[in-house]
């Protein structure tokens, strides 16, 4: 009980204390999201991805488990779904909002944070890197399938992916060490000095962002989604690693990873595709909140014993 208070006072309450900041700070000044976002997307993010692919070296066999652990989640995760909705019998509007909901997870402004607080250590944002990889490719392929109803198609979605820098950061950071070519100490720098400032820019923006969600916690959906997403992931993310082999810091990872609250992308796309984005802000702003118990219990349940 001690160690379950420990992780949720020194690790989790740090990061909901940046996240209250920015949904404070929204609220009272409701200043524009979006530089912050491009900051991010465009600055921030590309120089943590390009240090940490560039300064560590990950097993290609752990990186090729980690890729296939995601991706089986995310299938089971789906089908569960389609399950769910048939039986509860939700139109095609809720049910793609009710998927996304649940098979995209928050790896980037949340996990990325969580991971370096958590563990310190540059192969653990790399193996989240990843991780957050094979999200970013869902979100922008089977994401955006779900919620356009027909009005974009997965090759659309994979075009959308890549004009965003992140997948070009990694190849080149790749290229140049595969190549034994060294980086410039005043780049590198540089990139360093960016990539430290992904903790607190990407929490804050979290916050802002949520403090744009309606708050009504009515819709008996959002029980089952935020029941799946928190409760039932980390479940077959923990069977998953034992039946792959996963060990160690990785597995964790994984399964702390698979935890996560809902994607604030789930609400961008619900909005862009006019599908249902009330149960989607909701399902964002609640697996969030919740996720400050539920995600201590996980680490408290994995860290140090995978």
């Amino acid at each position: 009980m001690n160690y379950f208070i420990f992780i949720l006072i020194n690790i989790i309450l740090p990061i909901f204390i940046q996240i209250l900041l920015g949904y404070i700070v929204k609220k009272v000044t409701n200043f524009n999201n979006k530089p912050l976002a491009v900051i991010q997307l465009y600055i921030i993010l590309p120089a943590l991805l390009f240090v940490s692919m560039y300064d560590t070296k990950i097993d290609k066999s752990i990186a090729i488990k980690i890729i296939l652990h995601s991706v089986i989640i995310f299938v089971l995760l789906y089908i569960l779904c389609v399950v769910v909705c048939k039986i509860l019998k939700y139109d095609k509007v809720t049910a793609s909002s009710f998927n996304n909901s649940i098979t995209l997870y928050n790896s980037g402004n949340f996990c990325l944070p969580l991971v370096q607080i958590l563990y310190n250590n540059p192969l653990a944002v790399s193996i989240q890197i990843v991780i957050m990889t094979v999200q970013s490719i869902a979100t922008n392929t089977i994401g955006i399938y779900s919620v356009s109803a027909g009005k974009k198609n997965a090759k659309q979605g994979m075009l959308e992916m890549f004009k965003v820098p992140m997948i070009y950061c990694i190849v080149i950071a790749l290229a140049l060490r595969g190549l034994e070519i060294k980086v410039a100490m005043p780049i590198l720098n540089a990139m360093n000095s960016l990539g430290s400032a992904m903790v607190p820019v990407a929490l804050i923006s979290l916050g802002a962002q949520l403090a744009e969600t309606k708050c009504s916690f009515k819709m008996p959906k959002v029980y089952f989604s935020i029941f799946i997403r928190l409760i039932i992931s980390p479940i077959l993310a923990y069977v998953l690693v034992l039946l792959l082999g996963l060990r160690g810091m990785a597995a964790e990872i994984a399964v702390i990873s698979s935890a996560a609250p809902t994607a604030v992308n789930s609400v961008l796309l619900a909005i862009q595709y006019d599908s249902d984005p009330e149960f989607a802000s909701q399902a964002v702003f609640f697996s969030t909140i919740i996720s400050a118990i539920t995600v201590t219990l996980v680490i408290f349940l994995v860290f140090g014993r995978l």
